[in-house]
């Protein structure tokens, strides 16, 4: 195996696993520990956050991710919200065409490392999205042109729920867009199925409504699909 080749297999290694350790936060949700359930998902995050960066996996697949939302919707001049921007891969690319973004992660290492880059467009928040901070937050305030949430829904406790609240910061007309781990199981405890994601942004009243697979990465597992889907509230 090539470095490249492992370097690609790593990345998507990682994010398996963190999808694994979603459970444990599951587990502490269900027993109503929250905030430890949190602290264990930031921390499994922040360890990741000082390399992530360095590995060339994590630009191909924001590449991907981007060229993918560039043929779906024309992003000059619009207002951004980035729902776990992590260090700011897809912030990034998005960053020269748009408006403005604001970028939410968990994990405060990974905003630290995504704040050192400047991008004079691009606030910040680091924490969970929640009414609470969402009633509470200045960025949080107005409504988005574009949601984009590249590789996360499928890690979240609550999906379904994380959409409620993602869809309500949405302007008239705005679009989500997620990529997540495609699964053919609704009750994967890794990825998304077709048919969860739809079920969930029909269940919001997102119109135009598209789900595809638009494209793979490989892992010592073996070739994993990515989910792509796009929804337009009405």
């Amino acid at each position: 195996m090539t470095n490249r080749e492992h370097n690609h297999q790593l990345h998507t290694d990682i994010l398996l696993c963190a999808s694994q350790n979603s459970r444990e936060l599951k587990c502490y949700l269900s027993s109503g520990l929250a905030d430890q359930g949190v602290a264990v998902l930031r921390n499994e995050w922040d360890e990741y956050a000082e390399g992530w960066d360095v590995d060339p996996s994590v630009k191909e697949y924001a590449s991907k991710a981007f060229a993918e939302l560039s043929n779906v919707i024309n992003t000059d001049g619009l207002s951004v919200f980035d729902f776990g921007c992590g260090t700011g891969a897809l912030t990034q690319l998005l960053s020269p065409g748009v408006k403005d973004i604001v970028a939410l992660d968990g994990s405060s290492e990974m905003i630290k490392v995504l704040a050192k880059k400047n991008l004079s467009n691009v606030s910040t928040i680091s924490g969970f999205l929640t009414q609470d901070l969402i009633d509470s937050h200045p960025d949080l305030a107005k409504k988005f042109d574009l949601i984009v949430a590249s590789s996360v829904c499928g890690f979240l406790p609550d999906y379904e729920g994380a959409l409620r609240l993602l869809t309500s910061l949405l302007k008239p007309g705005g679009v989500f867009i997620q990529w997540d781990w495609l699964s053919n199981d609704d009750s994967s405890e890794i990825g998304l199925s077709e048919n969860r994601v739809l079920r969930a942004l029909k269940a919001n009243e997102l119109v135009d409504i598209q789900v595809t697979n638009p494209f793979a990465m490989n892992s010592s597992k073996g070739t994993m699909e990515v989910l792509m889907a796009v929804g337009k509230n009405a």
